[in-house]
């Protein structure tokens, strides 16, 4: 149990990595720059204490989970709100974001025990929707010359895909507290984030060496 734990800890540093190469580099940058920013910022906050109440209270950290589903659906939702010119396809994002937020509202209203617990039915709403607008915005965007966010938008396909197909492949028990599991789905998930993380890294790199190129250009 101590290796895939060690994986996961790589993970959470390439993120923290991430996030403040980022917020060091936020000043004077576009929309869309500073809402990765804040996303990765958020997420390096629940994944630090996801990662210190899982190790001190085993199985103790699942609430976290609701944090870290609906701050990523909330910051890449405007990210690619931001990012789209269609008014149909914007009015559409804005329903799907209205009702996907109200609906789990209700749930843990209706069920407050939920929050304590690991909702599978949150992790498909608020992945599912980030998968068709990332899929929209790569296939949009391969006949432009700017071809900013790619590695990000590639890596968010990937790691979405694979966590949530991960997470979606069985109950809460099965995957988190059935001993067989625990190394193959957390072990394989926090290998995908690791994935994901270079490749955030890989656009930072390809964002910024564009904008130091454009200022010796002018």
């Amino acid at each position: 149990m101590l290796f895939p734990f060690l994986v996961s800890l790589v993970g959470l540093f390439f993120l923290f990595a991430n996030a403040i190469r980022f917020y060091t580099t936020c000043k004077n940058r576009d929309i869309l720059y500073r809402i990765v920013t804040v996303y990765l910022v958020l997420l390096s906050c629940v994944e630090l204490l996801c990662h210190i109440i899982g190790f001190l209270y085993p199985n103790s950290n699942f609430f976290l989970s609701h944090y870290y589903f609906n701050f990523q659906f909330i910051a890449l939702n405007l990210f690619f709100y931001k990012s789209f010119s269609s008014k149909v396809l914007k009015q559409i994002m804005v329903i799907v974001f209205v009702s996907v937020l109200l609906f789990l509202g209700y749930q843990y209203y209706d069920r407050p025990s939920l929050y304590w617990e690991f909702n599978l039915v949150e992790v498909a709403i608020t992945s599912i929707p980030l998968l068709f607008y990332a899929f929209y915005f790569i296939v949009s965007n391969l006949k432009t010359d700017k071809h900013n966010y790619f590695y990000f938008c590639n890596g968010l396909i990937i790691y979405v895909t694979s966590s949530a197909g991960i997470f979606l492949s069985g109950n809460s028990d099965s995957i988190i507290l059935t001993e067989p599991f625990v190394i193959d789905f957390w072990f394989f998930n926090s290998l995908f984030y690791i994935l994901y993380q270079f490749l955030i890294y890989k656009e930072w790199r390809a964002l910024n060496f564009r904008r130091t190129t454009k200022r010796k250009l002018q």
